[in-house]
């Protein structure tokens, strides 16, 4: 009898460290819930600090260089966060229509100081409608309205990915008689 005595309180012991340990297991780690994506240890340490981690200051110029060269878009640039997309839209009046220019940027750190620019670039027209001599006339003397624009039509889509060290990527688009260069850079901010 003594014997089972013995046993038996070893064994309490036992029961009783192990409920200890899964209680402090369970008190460390919370009540059991759904998972997140934030409990997996694949997530990164720096996940939250995404937006906060390697900026890139993205910008865009465009300039007519048909004759004199004429700054349509001044340099318009913006500090994003590595990887995020940027739009740049501007619309012009040529003596044809309306000409309006998008451009999507994403910009990536490299190494040595690189900068990977991915870009997009659509060219749309829309043409006046038809107008009477007299309408037009009036417009031009400046006592009628702007003749109005008809659907929009692609003139020029172009994309590509390139790698720039500070200086800008020139993409030149000729669209009726009239050359553009289209200047995307894409430059470090990292501390």
């Amino acid at each position: 009898m003594a014997g089972w005595g013995m046993a038996s309180r070893r064994r309490q012991g036992t029961i009783a460290r192990a409920a200890l340990a899964l209680g402090l297991v369970s008190t460390l780690t919370g009540a059991p819930g759904p998972a997140a994506a934030a409990d997996s240890l694949a997530t990164p340490i720096t996940a939250e600090l995404q937006q906060a981690l390697w900026p890139v200051e993205v910008g865009v110029e465009i300039v007519e260089v048909s004759h004199e060269p004429v700054e349509l878009l001044p340099v318009r640039s913006v500090t994003v966060p590595d990887g995020n997309q940027v739009t740049f839209s501007q619309a012009i009046w040529t003596p044809r229509g309306r000409r309006d220019f998008a451009i999507d940027v994403v910009a990536r750190q490299h190494p040595r100081a690189q900068v990977e620019i991915e870009w997009d670039l659509l060219v749309q027209d829309a043409p006046y409608e038809t107008v009477s001599v007299g309408d037009y006339l009036l417009h031009r003397l400046r006592f009628g309205p702007r003749p109005g624009v008809g659907a929009q039509q692609v003139r020029v889509s172009r994309a590509d990915i390139v790698t720039t060290r500070g200086e800008p990527h020139v993409e030149t688009v000729d669209i009726d008689g009239s050359t553009y260069e289209i200047r995307i850079f894409g430059l470090s901010v990292r501390g």
